[in-house]
Parts: C-alpha cells; structure tokens; sequence
C-alpha cells in the first residue's frame, strides 16, 4: 500500500453502538500439503450424526480450503473504538499499522512472526450501519510452507451489555 501508517491518535472510531458484537468469519487456504478436494454442502453436513460431522470439519479444516465459519462475540467500548481491531483481538505477534481510518472505514496492514514462519497481511473493515460491520483480510505466510489465506467477516450488534465478555483488545 502506498499510504504511510497513520499514528494512533489518527485512528477516526468506528461510528457504531457500543456494547456487545457477534463476528461471523469464512476462511479460505491454499498452498497446504493436501490438495484442497470438493466442499461438503452444509446440509450434507448437517444430515450427519454428531460426532461424523465433527470428524468431517477436523479434517476440512487441517487440510486448507474453506471449512465451517467461525462465530466469535467482542465487547466493543469507547477505547477499543480508538485501536486498530475494535471487532477482533490483537495476536500478540503481530504489529498492526493503520493505513487509513474514517468513520465508516479502516484499512489495516499486519506484520507477523511466529518461530521461522513470518505473514503479511492487510485487512479492511467497513461500517455498514451502527448495529452492522464487514470485513475482508488476506494473509500471506513464509517459511517451511508458503500459505494464502482469505478472510471474510461480517459483525453484528447484539447489545449495550457486554455481560462476562471483556473488551476487544483488552489484554
């Protein structure tokens, strides 16, 4: 990306409600060892007994390809509005540049290390409404085995509560 990193106190919050989110994301790999094979329909998927299905999914998962989306709950507050991943938990081993940043849009870059692996990626986040947001992220990995991934997500609103979920990005 051609833009410079943008300091924190540049970061535009989010224009959302505050409180409790729920995050479903998809998630596409290649370049694994296993060739990717064909889908299993969901209501193939959900045709079979519990346990089957769980096997099925372990090893759509292990394997690259696109296996089940993920749902994840946040706690959106008024600091977590003012970092970079207000929808999502920053992993540690990464450093998160912001690109751009307004209220209805962020654009991130990710800089990853983990042992000899090191990934890449940039991630966009754009304001739907105040209860909705959608996303998309792509990550590249170098090191034993170079791997793609593709990311998409959209988040919801839920409520003003956040019950006994903590803050995104709280440590």
């Amino acid at each position: 990306m051609a833009a410079a990193a943008l300091p924190a106190q540049d970061i535009k919050p989010f224009d959302v409600k505050l409180g409790l989110w729920e995050t479903t994301s998809t998630t596409e790999m290649n370049g694994m060892a296993m060739p990717n094979m064909p889908q299993i329909p969901p209501e193939a998927l959900a045709q079979m007994p519990p346990e089957q299905r769980a096997r099925i999914e372990a090893m759509m998962k292990g394997r690259g390809g696109s296996g089940p989306g993920t749902t994840t709950r946040y706690c959106v507050t008024k600091e977590s509005l003012q970092r970079p991943m207000a929808f999502g938990q920053q992993e540690r081993a990464c450093t998160t540049k912001v690109v751009s940043s307004t209220s209805s849009k962020q654009v991130m870059h990710m800089d990853c290390t983990r042992g000899e692996t090191h990934m890449t990626g940039d991630m966009t986040v754009e304001r739907v409404d105040a209860e909705h947001a959608k996303g998309a992220m792509t990550v590249k990995a170098e090191g034993e085995q170079a791997v793609g991934m593709k990311m998409s997500f959209q988040t919801k609103w839920l409520s003003a509560d956040c019950g006994s979920v903590k803050p995104a990005g709280a440590k």
